[in-house]
């Protein structure tokens, strides 16, 4: 049996595959190496997925793509915590843009892009990841991301300004207010994932021209600052994976479009294409 994982900083997806090709999926928290360390993840791996999985079948290669898994350093923090939890397991731990890549592209070359939680891109040349413009994470840049996204709605919702129908809608969206957010933001764990959590009402508003407006600048950045920057990307196809770029999808193809381009492919989660590609590489 097989493990493949596709790992955000907010959730991670597990599927094993058998003997017989069947796929068991669950899901657990996400595990960044920026927020946790190898004790943590083994700690969640053994209370939320060890008593799931299957047990009449060795668990023998486990395939990880995490979040904040750019650098060797980085992988070992994961890959400890998972040997731990799967001692007699091969484990190959990866970023999470490679599992976009591949997800998207296959053995095809283009331009892949994360606007999920956080945010990436790469120029990937069917093979292997040829460049990347380094996503140094929310507290630097994530432009793009259901993060960065959440952080232009609380700023603005903090300094007022919000038009007025929106802050009520805001207000009863969440229960937090100013000095809530500032705590959350600076004091607790993981404003990462807070900041997110607050994106869907940008997605639920997008239709409203503040909204749109604001979704379109988060977008545009990526654009400017990462996807525009890569040679081939006149020529190359474009394509995200992502929950923040499958639900704006309609802001996401403006920006595009305004560009002189086109993102001709939009998923909201890599998992089946990434089990695809592992399978299709064991068959042949």
């Amino acid at each position: 049996m097989i493990a493949i994982v596709d790992s955000g900083s907010t959730k991670s997806s597990w599927v094993f595959v058998d003997r017989l090709l069947r796929k068991h999926e669950f899901k657990t928290l996400g595990f960044n190496p920026y927020y946790q360390n190898s004790e943590e993840i083994f700690q969640t791996l053994s209370k939320d997925l060890l008593p799931l999985i299957p047990k009449d079948e060795a668990v023998e290669e486990i395939y990880f793509y995490g979040a904040g898994c750019e650098r060797d350093s980085q992988k070992q923090v994961v890959a400890n915590g998972l040997r731990k939890a799967f001692p007699t397991s091969e484990i190959n731990v990866d970023h999470d843009m490679l599992a976009a890549a591949r997800s998207l592209f296959g053995h095809k070359p283009g331009i892949a892009c994360i606007a999920g939680t956080g945010a990436n891109t790469c120029y990937y040349d069917g093979d292997k990841i040829v460049e990347n413009i380094y996503s140094p994470g929310l507290a630097l840049a994530d432009e793009g991301s259901g993060g960065f996204l959440g952080k232009m709605l609380a700023r603005d919702y903090i300094r007022k300004a919000l038009p007025k129908h929106l802050m009520e809608a805001f207000e009863k969206f969440t229960p937090d207010r100013i000095e809530d957010i500032l705590d959350k933001v600076y004091k607790k764990p993981f404003p990462n994932r807070y900041l997110a959590s607050l994106a869907p009402f940008v997605v639920k508003h997008q239709d409203d021209p503040y909204m749109f407006q604001m979704a379109y600048e988060n977008f545009e950045e990526m654009f400017k600052k990462c996807i525009v920057r890569y040679e081939k990307h006149k020529v190359l196809p474009i394509r995200f994976i992502g929950s923040i770029a499958a639900h704006l999808k309609p802001v996401l193809d403006k920006v595009a479009k305004d560009k002189g381009l086109k993102v001709d492919h939009i998923v909201a989660n890599p998992m089946e294409g990434l089990v695809d590609y592992h399978l299709q590489k064991i068959n042949t």
